[in-house]
């Protein structure tokens, strides 16, 4: 072969990957410079942050299968505001695009764990269109759409279940495990955007020894020992009338 054709294919060649290179439809977005995760919170407004919760690995959070975590006001029935927290929040940065979002990955560690464990990934699925960011460089706020705090599971029941069957391959309770999660979304000019990942902590913990009885009926969840029978209180008489004798109180 020739150097001329030499040099031919070799151009051909570079031309082939220079194209390959310049028409991908992944955008670099570590940083989270154009498709943001602002971190979790607990309602939907983003006024409170999320950073965590804590569940018993044997039994399940109260209206979930996996971890949803449960933000409950001091003086409300759990029952009565049902589930709260986690919710991811997501900022588009665009100023000319609009931003889709699809799916929220996450991925867990347990620290001090077998090293052999190894938890499988998840994905929950979050649909919205982030509008495009204010043109004038004005920060977001609720109104100006490019913005939303969306509510995902963060540990499915699969996930769940996976650590209930790997016990041995953990930390003895209680210990935490760190759920790691990235937002990916489509750009208006159909790049793929992965957010920068987000943390949070979920401690395990067992059920607590107080609550692990039957009681004396044999049933609810009362102490180890049973519930108390009273007792008596003795107390001396009134040094006032001349009585030296003791007086006993029954308490039922």
């Amino acid at each position: 072969m020739s150097i001329l054709s030499r040099f031919f294919v070799i151009s051909v060649v570079a031309g082939t990957a220079l194209g390959l290179s310049s028409c991908g439809s992944t955008s670099n977005n570590d940083q989270g410079a154009s498709f943001t995760a602002l971190g979790f919170y607990q309602t939907g407004d983003g006024d409170i942050g999320d950073s965590g919760t804590i569940v018993l690995i044997n039994e399940d959070v109260p209206g979930s299968q996996g971890v949803f975590p449960l933000i409950v006001p001091i003086d409300k029935d759990p029952d009565e505001v049902g589930i709260q927290g986690g919710f991811i929040g997501l900022q588009n940065n665009l100023t000319s695009q609009f931003v889709r979002t699809v799916r929220v990955d996450c991925s867990y560690e347990v620290q001090g764990s077998d090293p052999s464990l190894q938890i499988p990934s998840d994905s929950f699925p979050v649909t919205t269109v982030l509008q495009a960011a204010p043109a004038d460089g004005s920060a977001a706020t609720a109104d100006s759409g490019n913005r939303a705090f969306m509510q995902i599971e963060i540990v499915s029941p699969d996930v769940m279940q996976y650590l209930n069957v790997n016990q041995n391959y953990l930390p003895a309770l209680p210990f935490r495990m760190t759920a790691i999660c990235s937002a990916v979304g489509v750009s208006e000019a159909g790049d793929n955007l992965v957010t920068n990942p987000v943390l949070y902590t979920i401690q395990f913990a067992d059920s607590p020894e107080c609550c692990t009885g039957t009681g004396t009926t044999g049933t609810g969840g009362g102490f180890q020992n049973g519930s108390g029978t009273g007792g008596s209180i003795d107390s001396f008489g009134s040094p006032t009338d001349g009585t030296d004798s003791t007086t006993t109180t029954t308490v039922p």
